[in-house]
Parts: C-alpha cells; structure tokens; sequence
C-alpha cells in the first residue's frame, strides 16, 4: 500500500504547486529506485525459471553470494516459493513446465507403437502435436486418419478396387472409397497428482472414443450408403499396482496391438474387439499383457460349400484369451510373443439348424527394428500358425462370399493356418524412399474346403523431388491356389502417382496425390476382380484423386 501510495503522489506531482516540487523529486527519486528493485527481482525469478525448466530434476544451485558492499533486497514470500525448494508447495504453485513434463510422461505410457504409421512422425507432425497441446493444455487429444477423393475405370463406371477376394489389395490408386477415423482421449488425474516430487501420484486414467465413417464411390456422397461406427470406446487406469505405476488396467471396445503392412493395409495380427485386460505389466526384460477380447456376429450358416439361405441367420460369438510378452530385445530389435486361446460358438437359425462349436489355439511371433538406416526406418518380420478359430489371429471370424453376400464359415477344429511376413520402410537415398511387402500364408480348411495358399509380393518408391513434391510408384503381386468358390489365380497391379506432400519422408502427410493405375488377372479369377462392371474382363485401368492425413 505504501507503494501505491507513493505512485499516486508521484502521477499527481503534474499539479503540484511550486513550492512543493522539492517534494515531489524526492517522491520521483523514490519511484525510480523501487521501480529497479522491482526489475532486478523480476530478472532473477525469470532466469530461476529458466533454469527449473532446462532440467526439473536437479537441485537448484547455490545462492550467489553479496559483496559486503551491495545491500540485497529484502526477500518476498512469492520468490521464496519458487528458488527455495525445501518449502512445500501446492498444486497451483508447481512450475507449469514441470507440471507438463510430468503429464507428458503420463499419457506417453498410454500410447501404444504397433501400427505403421505410429514409428515415426514428420517434424511437421511433431510440431502440429505440440500445437495442439499448447493450446489444449492436455485436456483432451485428438489424433485421426483421412482419405479421400474420387477415380473412375475405364469400364464407364466409377473407381473399382482390383484385388483377388478374401486377400489383401496393394492400396495406392485402388481405394475406391472415402475413410475416415477421429479419435479422442481425455486423462484424467486425481486431485493432488503433482503434490510430490519425481513420479505422479495417485491413480491416472485416460478414456478413448474413436468415430470412423465410410463411402463408396459407387455411391459418392451419398448418406444412404454412408456407414458411421464407433470401433473404439474403451477406458485404462495405470499408476494402481504399487511398485509398477506403468501396469494398466482396461475395459471396452479397442484396437488391441494390431500390426499391419502398410502398402498393402495389411493387419496380419489384429485381436482388436471387446473385452478387458492388463498390460505393460513389467517382465524380465520386457512387458506382459493378458486379454479377454472376443467379437459377436450374426450369419447365415456356412457350414459345407454351397449358397446358404441369407435370409436366415444365425448368432455367432467368439471368444478370445491372449496372452503377450513383448518390448523384449530380438536381434537387434524388439520382439513380441503371443499365445492366444479361441473358441466359437454358433445359435440356431429359424430352422433350428445349429453350426458346430469349436476351439483352437494361435502362436504369433513378430520382431521389429527401427531406426537401424535413418531415423525412420522400419523392419517388421512376422511368423504365426493357429489352429481352429484362432488360425484366424483376429478377435472374429473367416468370411466367404459368393453372389448372394459375405458369410462365416465356422472353421472345425482340425483346420490350420501358418503365415510368415516381412516389410521394411527405409530411406536408403535423401531423394528415394520406399516400402515394401512380402506375405505367404497356408490354410488348411479343413474336411469342407480345399486347402489354399496365398503369395504376395510389392514395393512402392518414393522418387522425392524436393521437399514437398515426389512421384510415387507402386507394384504388386498377389497368387492364390484355390478360393471357397473354385478360382484361383493371380493378379499384378500397378501404380504411377505424382504427390505433394508436408515433407520429403515415406510417411510424410497430408498428401495429395494424383494416380493413373493398371490391373491384369488371369482367366481363372475373371468374373471374381472388380465387381459387376468388369466380369468378363481380365485387365482394368483406372484413374483419380486422393487426399491422405493422419495425425
């Protein structure tokens, strides 16, 4: 108050009459020397911070000390909160950038690094990410992926996907869709969380919602034949189990450690679905997890090969116990086991016909390796055998399709599957990128099905003009021996697509593309590649549009 006062007598000296302006210096004098003590203050408490921010852990330093002929000022209680660490201080008075380090901690342990497009992320990525959290200040994150666009075929009618059926397609230039996905997450803290020191204390949970639409563009635009689904909803709470704070528990509907191919959207190993479990439970020298996830569906009955009615359905449900051990060193990168139990159980249809209920198991090894040739490049090598419904090694079911639409098939209990993958994403050159794709797969269907194998190759270059503009190319091969209704075959794709793009990476995003594609297949997949519009063709082209982001 005495300083305001003074201020005040100070702001008035404008008016003041003559005989006292002696007074009215002495006031300034006095003005100008606490305004400095006030700014050396100031100074010293920024550059304090300066330092508690560069490295939150370490003690601070000493006080300097005063020549004996400097008078130091006298201390202010709101200095000492923040240069004398020994005082306890609550919640509100924690430094803000200690505060987020430990938050960002907190919702890092939440995120999970198993799909593609989660290795690496563009330094434009990175700083959109930090915008965002600036502005948000952690309440909420929101991450999501996009395409979209529109081709046509030389057919006459709009963009068809080419790609041999109950397989995966090469996707550059033969997504004949619009996707989409937005995820949110919101962490929660319990009220004196940062009170302490070094870890948070107390429970820490996060809450995750994702929505996903999806359009055809046989159907562009249009709300009819636009579907919309939530394949996420799902909560986790760590930091409860004394002595492993990063164990989490979980419960809901979650993408559960899927690992895909990229170039050919390809998720060889996806338990995604329902249920709850534990993980990051630490383990030797890597993480466990156990899982009790399963899917639910309902089907026409597809027992033995032939059409089934598709008016007259069935319940299906598939349970799944997985158990994993993963972030484990292998080979110079990390590795990641999996044991899974399934069993499938059918209902009755209105005939009171009933599908056989059977069970299996699965055995699912993969090992990735990143940043060994530039900081963003990837090895992920797979091998998994499953028996039963868990040669599946999906939460749900195989599916066949014939004229009539798409059906499970229960697969009987003497049914197997081995499978064995690799691709990389490297940057070997500044001016060439490039992915690429390797899978060979043996089903035994069992004693109602032919057995079948499956060989697929592909690469996809990425010649990188400059920093935004690049042409892309894609080639791929896929074979199978035999399909459910008798075909086999193979089919090559190519693909040429100028690109501009937020950087000159593999993954570097958004892009615009523009692409020009080629198909061919052989008589024995005609009638079964590229819909209605190409049943009696064995070729195809095909040409377009696309827009792809994720963040």
């Amino acid at each position: 108050m005495k300083r305001i006062a003074l201020a005040i007598l100070a702001l008035g000296t404008a008016v003041l009459p003559a005989a006292e302006e002696d007074l009215a210096a002495e006031l300034r004098k006095e003005l100008d020397a606490i305004r400095n003590d006030y700014e050396v203050r100031i100074e010293k408490l920024e550059q304090r911070i300066e330092e508690l921010e560069k490295d939150a852990d370490q003690p601070p330093p000493a006080r300097e000390s005063v020549p004996p002929h400097e008078h130091p000022p006298a201390p202010r209680p709101e200095a000492e909160r923040y240069v004398e660490p020994a005082r306890e201080t609550t919640t509100d008075e924690q430094p803000t950038s200690e505060m987020r380090r430990r938050r960002d901690e907190a919702l890092e342990s939440f995120r999970s690094d198993t799909e593609s497009r989660d290795y690496r992320r563009s330094d434009a990525e990175r700083l959109l990410d930090d915008r965002i959290d600036e502005i948000l200040e952690g309440y909420l994150d929101i991450t999501g992926y996009f395409r979209s666009g529109y081709g046509r075929s030389d057919a006459g009618g709009p963009q068809r996907a080419f790609g041999l059926p109950g397989v995966a397609k090469y996707r550059l230039g033969n997504e004949a869709e619009n996707y989409g996905e937005l995820a949110f997450s919101k962490t929660f803290f319990s009220r004196d969380a940062f009170r302490g020191e070094g870890q948070i204390d107390g429970p820490v949970a996060q809450m995750n919602l994702r929505l996903s639409i999806f359009n055809p563009y046989d159907n562009f635009g249009s709300g009819a034949d636009t579907e919309f689904a939530a394949p996420e909803i799902w909560a986790s709470v760590g930091n409860v189990i004394p002595g492993m704070p990063e164990a989490k528990f979980w419960a809901g509907s979650r993408f559960y450690r899927r690992h895909d191919i990229h170039i050919n959207d390809y998720y060889f190993w996806d338990m995604s679905g329902g249920g709850a479990g534990i993980e990051d439970v630490p383990f030797s020298a890597g993480k466990l997890a156990l899982a009790w996830i399963g899917d639910g569906a309902e089907s026409a009955i597809y027992d033995q090969i032939g059409t089934p009615d598709p008016l007259n359905a069935a319940g299906f449900s598939k349970t799944n116990i997985d158990l994993r051990y993963y972030d484990w060193p292998l080979f110079g990168g990390e590795g990641e086991l999996g044991l899974t139990y399934s069993r499938a159980d059918s209902g009755v249809d209105s005939n009171g016909v009933k599908a056989e209920n059977t069970d299996g198991v699965a055995l699912s090894l993969v090992r990735t390796h990143t940043g060994f040739l530039d900081e963003n490049s990837v090895h992920k090598t797979s091998l998994q055998i499953g028996t039963g419904p868990a040669k599946t090694f999906t939460s749900g079911f195989d599916t066949f399709s014939d004229p009539t639409g798409t059906y499970i098939r229960p697969d009987p209990n003497e049914s197997w599957r081995v499978r064995a993958t690799d691709h990389w994403v490297v940057k070997p050159h500044e001016c060439i990128s490039f992915g690429t794709a390797l899978v060979y797969q043996y089903t035994d269907f069992g004693s109602n099905a032919p057995e079948q194998h499956w060989l697929s190759g592909g690469v996809r270059p990425i010649w990188h003009l400059n920093d935004w503009a690049s042409i892309a190319f894609e080639g791929g091969y896929d074979w199978i021996s035999n399909s459910p209704n008798g075909s086999h075959g193979s089919l090559a794709k190519f693909t040429i697509a100028p690109q501009v793009s937020l950087g000159d990476e593999f993954f570097s995003r958004p892009v615009i593309r523009g692409f020009v594609t080629y198909a061919v297949w052989n008589d024995g997949m005609r009638g079964v590649v590229g819909g209605t519009d190409y049943a009696t063709e064995t070729s195809g082209w095909s040409w377009g549009v696309q827009m792809e982001s994720w963040w």
